[in-house]
């Protein structure tokens, strides 16, 4: 009898386990806009530096429960960013077309989804960025941007599909500010 319930007790412990040593699904930003053939790093495009702070520098997935703990950061168990955030946000940067005749140094500062109420989720994304002139410590400007997606599904995809979103409107808001510094 004895014998019955330790062989019980570690299958249930096996079994309790088996799910916690599930590999997380790995998660990007999807396909990049440039042309096919072109390569993800524009050879046209310009330095690029991201920088995050080391809280915000893994691969894991960030989000906030503002109506329950808000000071609280956690993070989805199964599904994680195959790079840290500033690594993605650089790639998708490095691909849309930015003048490069210019230098960025971006500061991540925030890059969560958050959640006002149960079941109702955005996603939040600032950073400061410094441009110069390319091969040049002449700083030319300097911008932060704060992006709040709309209403994204209160789950890891959610989270996914709306960052992916505001990384691609990082790109055309920087682009659009960089033309305004060119006519200033």
């Amino acid at each position: 009898m004895k014998l019955n319930w330790l062989i019980c007790a570690a299958s249930v412990l096996i079994l309790g386990c088996a799910e916690v040593l599930q590999a997380p699904a790995l998660h990007d930003f999807g396909v990049s806009n440039a042309p096919p053939g072109q390569s993800l790093q524009n050879p046209a495009s310009p330095e690029i530096n991201v920088f995050a702070p080391k809280w915000l520098s893994d691969d894991r997935i960030h989000y906030r429960l503002l109506y329950d703990q808000p000071t609280r950061v956690r993070f989805y168990n199964l599904d994680q960013w195959i790079a840290p955030p500033q690594e993605l946000l650089k790639l998708q940067l490095a691909s849309g077309g930015l003048n490069p005749n210019y230098s960025l140094v971006i500061h991540l500062l925030n890059f969560e989804q958050q959640f006002e109420a149960p079941g109702s989720a955005s996603v939040l994304l600032r950073f400061s960025t410094d441009v110069f002139a390319a091969g040049s410590k002449n700083k030319l400007g300097a911008q932060e941007f704060v992006l709040r997606s709309g209403k994204v599904s209160p789950d890891a995809q959610g989270a996914i599909k709306g960052f992916a979103e505001l990384a691609e409107q990082a790109n055309q808001r920087i682009h659009a500010w960089l033309q305004y510094l060119e006519k200033s």
